[in-house]
């Protein structure tokens, strides 16, 4: 599998390349830890992860993704960055137009925000693990002292507010996660058993899958051990695939 780094917006980019392309390409919108950098990848250094990209490669997907600036919770300035990136491989890798997402963790606020910049661009989505609602989360955070105050400074950080404006406005009742629900590209979430950072997020992916599904929008919902997670790579091409028909 080669690859190569480099950088847009100052933030480094990674792109993988199968041996034998099959002109689709998938873009991943990684969880908050999911760094790249000069050297290399989260996805290239975690043992589960880099099988999904050679699975995916060998299928024939080119696969990348950008470090987004780092934790950034769905910022609109991550959001502009991968819709660059999206415009940068589409000029620079014979891809067709529309493509797939695979969005894990935090990624699901990104997708959710660039979805509607995109909606005829994007194929369809894989959520691994999705964190749907940012104000849920937090009321999950609250119950451990050290991670919501590291959490209140990278939303600071990422939406440019002070901590105490940060902390109100994303402390306010919200419904965020609808959004999901109304999403008319296939969408299929994929849901660890085993999850404690969003484990609060289930009732509402619970939630999204039932109406999506009472609306007749093409969706699914599966439940992984975490022994099966490193064989999920050939799953997520076998979804992709289905929604290739219609180039």
């Amino acid at each position: 599998m080669y690859q190569r780094l480099f950088q847009l917006e100052n933030e480094w980019c990674m792109i993988h390349y199968p041996e034998r392309p099959n002109g689709f390409a998938v873009m991943i919108l990684g969880d908050h830890h999911h760094y790249v950098d000069e050297k290399s990848s989260f996805w290239v250094q975690h043992e589960a992860r880099v099988k999904w990209i050679q699975e995916l490669t060998s299928k024939g997907y080119i696969v990348y993704y950008s470090n987004l600036y780092g934790a950034n919770w769905g910022s609109n300035q991550a959001v502009q960055l991968a819709r660059r990136l999206y415009q940068h491989v589409k000029r620079s890798e014979i891809i067709n137009g529309k493509i797939h997402i695979l969005a894990e963790g935090m990624g699901a606020l990104v997708l959710k925000e660039l979805y509607p910049k995109m909606e005829e661009d994007i194929r369809g989505a894989i959520m691994f693990t999705p964190c749907v609602s940012l104000h849920k989360h937090l009321e999950q955070e609250k119950e451990q002292k050290f991670f919501y105050k590291r959490l209140i400074k990278e939303l600071s950080f990422s939406f440019q507010m002070n901590e105490e404006e940060c902390e109100a406005f994303f402390s306010q009742p919200s419904q965020d996660y609808e959004v999901y629900k109304k999403i008319s590209i296939p969408l299929y979430i994929v849901q660890s058993t085993t999850v404690n950072r969003y484990n609060n997020q289930f009732s509402l992916i619970k939630d999204i899958y039932r109406e999506r599904v009472d609306k007749g929008l093409s969706t699914d919902l599966f439940y992984v051990l975490p022994e099966k997670r490193a064989s999920l790579g050939e799953k997520f091409a076998s979804y992709f695939s289905l929604h290739e028909k219609e180039l």
